[in-house]
């Protein structure tokens, strides 16, 4: 099945009015996005009270992209994310994250452990919030991840049995539980051991070997899962000048870049055939996109969402 592409917008949240969100919110409806993503980095305006307020005042889908589950604990981020999506009348999606920013968590004084530790600490919470959003309990032993927890009377969500999953990675642990736990898998550069990401992570052959895994460990669900990707940059001029794109951010070739799924290159024609190729190779259809790129892509977004 051939899934309809959709797009979601990324908020930049660092200088943020309630005004500027708002036109924001308009504009991206207009446009044809579908969704208004939240970032979650500390050193920011907090992502899901503005997506919430952008919630208010449009139609659009709210979700985040991702949240880092280590700087939240699953029981109070679960009555937080059935608050919302109440008021949001079932509008919310939650991406969750294992986490990989060591500058943050330095700062934050809050423990980088190992990968392996941190995925587990993902996936205990996620089973929890599942629990919670769609039971209105938590009844975990404990183990590892997180001590026990035992609480009753949580609130449930609008969604059920609850709103959508969205889990991002890059490594095979991390996407092969997306794909048996989420109802959208997020590709990203993989992240490293000691913090921060593989700046060469981005090429077409370890895309097919990440969605590779993700088939396998779907297997009959891969035909019902979402596959996201962000696009980290967008050039209509590319081939129209000499020397390096502009919009090149990671550490791999031009040659690369044009194959790469996070980059987009060329008129409205190259890139809307760019990402139907994309879709039919590896089953992309959602997309996020940052703000910069907005104008480049708004042809294209009028071409192909919901299509």
């Amino acid at each position: 099945m051939t899934r309809p592409f959709r797009f979601g917008l990324l908020v930049e949240s660092r200088e943020q009015t309630r005004q500027g969100l708002l036109d924001l919110a308009h504009r991206a409806e207009d446009e044809g996005y579908g969704i208004l993503l939240g970032t979650d980095h500390l050193g920011r305006l907090a992502s899901v009270p503005l997506v919430q307020t952008a919630a208010e005042h449009t139609r659009l889908r709210i979700g985040t992209l991702v949240l880092n589950n280590d700087f939240r604990h699953p029981a109070v981020l679960a009555q937080e994310l059935a608050a919302i999506d109440v008021v949001s009348e079932g509008r919310l999606e939650i991406g969750l994250g294992a986490g990989w920013a060591r500058n943050e968590y330095d700062g934050a004084a809050v423990s980088f452990d190992r990968p392996g530790k941190r995925v587990a600490r993902l996936q205990a919470a996620v089973a929890m919030l599942k629990q919670s959003l769609s039971e209105g309990r938590i009844d975990r032993p404990g183990d590892d991840a997180y001590p026990p927890i035992r609480l009753d009377g949580m609130p449930r969500s609008v969604q059920r049995p609850h709103p959508p999953f969205l889990i991002g990675g890059g490594g095979p642990r991390v996407l092969r539980f997306a794909a048996r736990e989420a109802a959208i898998v997020a590709l990203d550069p993989r992240a490293l051991p000691e913090g921060g990401h593989d700046m060469r992570d981005v090429t077409a052959a370890l895309f097919d070997e990440k969605i590779g895994w993700i088939r396998e460990a779907a297997a009959e669900r891969w035909s019902e899962l979402e596959v996201n990707i962000i696009i980290f940059g967008a050039d209509p001029e590319h081939g129209r000048r000499s020397g390096r794109s502009p919009v090149l951010r990671h550490d791999i070739t031009e040659e690369e870049m044009a194959e790469s799924p996070h980059y987009l290159l060329g008129d409205t024609e190259a890139m809307v055939d760019q990402l139907v190729a994309r879709r039919e190779r590896w089953g992309i259809n959602y997309l996020a996109v940052r703000d910069p790129d907005r104008d480049a892509l708004a042809p294209v977004i009028g071409r192909l969402a919901g299509r």
